[in-house]
């Protein structure tokens, strides 16, 4: 668990090097933008997924005294091998051919993998790829900054894009992407090379490059818009398709062991179990009322300011509860500080949901729609009209369900993958 909650801090701190420049953030917001818009539309997977060593990290002094620090000017195309590397990464991304890119991408999660997949349909080259690279702080290891123009079927210009990837050589002599450090002195020394004169130039002229050509151009912001939407919506489908299926073969297995039981007691409910989290802003970050870049500020965070996560969401935002109710931010720039597993009485659970099934049945809005509807926040589908009841199944944002009633309480019955249960109407749109 520890070294899960490390790799995601360094994921929050280091997340395409912008998160970690915020003392910079006039130059850098054009830059921000870019990095937004790249990982909403799916244009490529993140190559910067870092695990930070927080609070057993030693002393900054400690950590720049391991490895030197070296200011040298990026060099451009200079190592075949790298750019063999990149060029094979950006193939496998514009086929969508997610086993090639795991075999050379350390640390790839799943959930990327699945959205290389998702965005190459929407992508038909990359074009122009120029790799800048400086010195990494092991030997044979590079900290590259790759230039890239992003060919869509759907519109006729390419897209300028960066991306920056920790590229190291293993014990076979072969490189590959490394987006999976446990090592606090090397996450150090690459944040201190991000932040030279010449990588933040070069971050924001891709970025007023970009800036220009979207702002400009109101059908690429649109059809930006679009692949959002799609890349999610596919990702979202796989997600519940793979846990549908896990859940079966679960079934299955109990069905098969229940056969088998003979003592009542191992036939009991064991107690359920959540896990809360805590989470620490690690900049000064926007509180929004949707999981959306365009959606309302409810205000900001201050930098270290904790909040109750209620549920991390599959598209880079999460949940936090906020002044009595509920708000998002971006997981990216948060770290988690605590953990916490606790135990739901089932039996209570059982007897409460009841209660509140029946009462939502004799207060049914008769005025609300019913049918076809869009799922426009990650929620889970449960066996009744409590937050505390059983869950069936995730219904991933984008997704469609079919809704059968909607309640004064604020509840929907809803169907969805052929499972029948109960959502906050909050949640539909």
């Amino acid at each position: 668990m520890k070294k899960k909650n490390d790799f995601n801090s360094w994921r929050n701190e280091k997340k395409d090097i912008f998160a970690i420049l915020g003392d910079n953030k006039k130059i850098l917001m054009p830059v921000i933008l870019v990095l937004a818009v790249a990982i909403t539309v799916g244009i490529a997977i993140s190559a910067n997924r870092r695990a930070a060593m927080l609070a057993e990290a030693p002393a900054d002094s400690d950590v720049a005294a391991t490895f030197e620090i070296q200011d040298v000017t990026m060099e451009e195309n200079a190592y075949p091998d790298v750019n063999a590397l990149v060029d094979t990464y950006y193939t496998a991304m514009a086929e969508g051919d997610s086993e090639t890119i795991k075999s050379i991408y350390k640390g790839l999660d799943e959930t990327e993998a699945l959205k290389a997949v998702a965005a190459a349909d929407y992508i038909e080259d990359f074009e122009n790829i120029i790799v800048y690279t400086k010195p990494g702080p092991l030997t044979g290891s590079y900290v590259a900054y790759v230039y890239n123009e992003v060919k869509l079927y759907e519109y006729e210009k390419a897209i300028p894009g960066l991306e920056t990837m920790y590229i190291c050589t293993d014990e076979n002599g072969s490189l590959y992407i490394n987006g999976d450090i446990a090592d606090a002195n090397e996450i150090e020394y690459i944040k201190n090379v991000n932040v030279q004169a010449d990588v933040i130039d070069l971050n924001n002229k891709v970025a007023s490059s970009y800036n220009e050509m979207v702002n400009s151009d109101e059908a690429l912001a649109e059809l930006l818009t679009k692949m959002r939407s799609g890349i999610q919506v596919s990702v979202g489908e796989a997600l519940a398709s793979s846990e549908a299926s896990s859940s079966t073969a679960d079934d299955a297995e109990a069905s098969d062991e229940s056969s088998e039981e003979v003592s009542e007691a191992a036939q009991e409910t064991e107690p359920e179990t959540t896990t809360v989290r805590t989470i620490k802003a690690t900049d000064v970050i926007n509180i929004r009322k949707s999981d959306s870049e365009t959606a309302d500020v409810l205000a900001k965070t201050s930098k270290g300011e904790e909040f109750k996560e209620l549920e991390a969401l599959a598209n880079g935002w999460s949940k936090i509860e906020y002044n009595g109710g509920v708000a998002y931010v971006k997981t990216e720039f948060f770290e988690v500080v605590s953990e916490e597993t606790v135990t739901v009485d089932n039996k209570e659970t059982e007897t409460e949901t009841e209660t509140t099934t029946e009462e939502a049945t004799s207060t049914k809005d008769t005025s609300a729609k019913t049918g076809k509807m869009t799922v426009k926040d990650s929620v889970r589908l449960r066996k009744s009209e409590s937050t505390e009841a059983e869950i069936i199944s995730m219904i991933y944002a984008g997704s469609t369900v079919n809704v059968v009633e909607q309640y004064a309480n604020g509840w929907a019955k809803v169907e969805y993958n052929g499972n029948t249960g109960y959502i906050k109407s909050e949640f539909l749109e």
